[in-house]
């Protein structure tokens, strides 16, 4: 199986075509459910099938479809970070550790701007810590006083009170911002302005994760540590990257834009004459991840952007970071685009782009153990920028490289770093992406286009075929007491959504909690209905609301009460054919009308003496029989109990005499 060039132009799912000159380029194209979406086969390592071992762990690999097996109420609209804490979570105010675990299939869209916390509240988290020595408030700045290497601290790595109570407050931090993301989870954004700001999110420990269509910025840290022995000149080290993939497999990254928001690496200022750093990595995957694809994604104005494998000290992560990357467009950024430890990485189609030197480093890391097969790249370098900068190696040694250009001259970037390095890389790889998947390679003139138009959040029209916004408001209706009569706990609520953006999901909730969830088909503006049968309900009364959604947005319906007052079986009445008073004779039970029971208990004295399961056929009359048979002569006193799920009835007590 061998990669093919064709001049057709190959998109991953759910992408648009370039824009045609033709007339019908002038209507807007159609919105698309990112949330149902998998991805396809052939798509990268993420579609691969088979074994794998994330940080040991044996698992085998189906591809990777994220939650689009999620069951209807497991379907959300979050446009708050509380709301997305606890759609991860699979509950309200569920801890990282619930979000961790969860393995239920969910599917997430994210409308508008979620941010996780200002940069400037760093202070609120700060000021939670007291420095034990001085018994003071935390601040940062009298931690970079006291551990200036040209002071009496010097060059040696940060300990004691101010240390220990930075840590304190960057673990305050990471409960508010650090997020983590379980398994069989979608999260997507809608439309072009969705944002995840000021967040962490940890896919960890979790297989089969597709997220798409989001900014994701400003993974920003307030309390980043010195390292003085970080290089010759020390180091600002921050904590926080704005994805990892961490022990983790079958991810796909699709169509995301990841940068700094509002602190571009280009406004740190500078401390201890290094930049105070308060940024990882845009899009790290380490700890034996394994099986990413990242496709369409855009990655910009960022020093450490994407790093594959997290050690040299990790000799468990050889098989795994095995990781695809396509079409994806870094632009003035540092280095690790991407920097990789042990994987098999595949680059193809992807375009980097530097308007000028800035912090450039280098883009392809080759580190230990790692094996890098890379084709049909493009590079735009600034001017005066050499082409064997591209590459640098990390304790790697190979790494395979074919169809690359540089400014749109084709260019052979391996040849161009052994030309001066002190250990060479070998043009090998130890493996062939097409023995593994079917790929289609672009042109590599056509790349810089293709991908100009294609990568980051916001190209794919994302929402849903059946609606343009938010689903209008639902008005309900119930049944109950129709056609019986009878307010016996069984009856349907009804939501009518008369006119107006249709759902594609609407929700019980009773009392409050969740009790159904149905998938709607919608035919906007026609009018939607959606029918949720309820039953067993015991006398009370029960307040329903429906809540319609849509990727767009929710709506909440008015509040619809139902009263249920006849769900026990009605009164019965005894009789008995005891004439001859001889001892032998038949207690019968009449319900003549009202709500049947489904067990039936007789008492003498007592005491039960018989037992039966009833049919219920409400409101029809029920009649059970009981034979009596060698009682002595006396006086006997018998109750009937009927019963159904709702509770039970007794009947008057009927009295019955034996004289001889």
């Amino acid at each position: 199986m061998r990669a093919r060039l064709t001049l057709v132009v190959t998109l991953a799912a759910g992408a648009l075509l370039l824009p045609s000159t033709t007339a019908s380029a002038t209507s807007p194209p159609p919105a698309i459910d990112l949330g149902h979406e998998v991805l396809p086969p052939g798509d990268g390592w993420a579609s691969y099938e088979g074994p794998t071992v994330p940080d040991g762990k044996p698992t085998v690999a189906t591809g990777t479809t994220g939650g689009a097996a999620a069951d209807p109420a497991q379907v959300y609209v979050v446009d708050t970070w509380q709301e997305l804490r606890d759609a991860l979570a699979g509950k309200a105010g569920g801890s990282q550790t619930d979000a961790r675990s969860n393995t239920v299939p969910r599917i997430i869209y994210v409308t508008g701007t979620i941010t996780a916390f200002d940069p400037a509240t760093c202070d609120d988290f700060a000021s939670q810590v007291t420095v034990s020595d001085t018994g003071q408030p935390f601040r940062m700045a009298d931690y970079i006083a006291y551990y200036d290497p040209a002071g009496p601290w010097g060059k040696v790595k940060p300990s004691g009170p101010l240390e220990n109570a930075r840590i304190a407050a960057a673990a305050i931090q990471a409960t508010k911002t650090l997020q983590h993301v379980g398994s069989n989870v979608t999260l997507v954004g809608v439309g072009d302005d969705a944002q995840i700001v000021g967040a962490s999110m940890r896919i960890r420990d979790a297989h089969n994760v597709i997220v798409r269509n989001l900014t994701i910025a400003d993974a920003y840290d307030c309390f980043p540590v010195w390292d003085p022995t970080d290089t010759a000149v020390g180091n600002w080290n921050s904590a926080y990257d704005n994805v990892s993939v961490w022990t983790s497999t079958s991810v796909w990254v699709d169509h995301n834009t990841f940068n700094d928001g509002a602190h571009p690496h280009s406004a740190l200022p500078v401390v201890f004459g290094r930049p105070f750093e308060t940024h990882d990595g845009l899009l790290d995957i380490t700890h034996g991840s394994d099986l990413v694809t990242v496709s369409y994604n855009k990655l910009e104005q960022h020093d450490k952007t994407e790093l594959i494998g997290s050690s040299d000290s990790r000799p468990q992560d050889r098989g795994q970071h095995r990781v695809t990357l396509h079409h994806n467009h870094w632009i003035d950024i540092g280095q690790r685009a991407p920097r990789v430890r042990f994987g098999d990485v595949h680059l193809y189609d992807n375009l980097y782009t530097q308007t000028a030197e800035g912090l450039f480093q280098y883009y392809w890391g080759a580190g230990i153990e790692s094996s890098i097969y890379a084709e049909s790249n493009a590079f735009e370098l600034a001017p005066g920028v050499d082409p064997g900068r591209i590459i640098t190696r990390w304790a790697g040694t190979q790494l395979f490289e074919t169809g690359s250009t540089v400014n749109g001259q084709p260019t052979d970037i391996l040849a161009a770093f052994n030309a001066t390095a002190p250990v060479p890389l070998a043009p090998t790889a130890r493996w062939n992406p097409a023995d593994v998947y079917d790929y289609t390679l672009d042109p590599v003139a056509d790349v810089p286009e293709i991908v100009r138009a294609q990568a980051g959040a916001g190209v794919v029209a994302s929402g849903t075929p059946v609606a343009t916004a938010a689903p209008g408001v639902a008005v309900l209706s119930d049944d109950n007491g129709q056609g019986t009569g009878l307010f016996d706990g069984s009856y349907t609520v009804t939501a009518n959504l008369y006119w107006g953006q249709n759902a594609t999901v609407a929700k019980l909730y009773e009392n409050g909690v969740l009790v159904d969830a149905e998938w709607l088909t919608g035919t906007t503006p026609a009018r939607q209905t959606v029918k949720f049968p309820i039953t067993g309900r015991v006398d009370g009364t029960y307040t329903y609301v429906v809540e319609l959604l849509n990727p767009y947005g929710t709506s909440t319906s008015r509040p619809h009460t139902v009263v249920v007052k006849d769900a026990a079986p009605a009164l019965a009445v005894l009789s008995d054919d005891n004439r001859d008073g001889d001892g032998s004779f038949t207690v019968t039970t009449n319900l003549w009308w009202g709500t049947n029971a489904t067990h039936y208990a007789l008492y003498r004295d007592g005491v039960m003496v018989d037992e039966q399961e009833l049919t219920a056929a409400t409101p029809r009359r029920q009649t059970v029989t009981t034979v009596v048979t060698g009682l002595e002569p006396g006086t006997y006193r018998f109750v009937a109990v009927l019963s159904n799920d709702a509770g039970s009835t007794s009947t008057a007590e009927r009295v019955v005499t034996v004289r001889s």
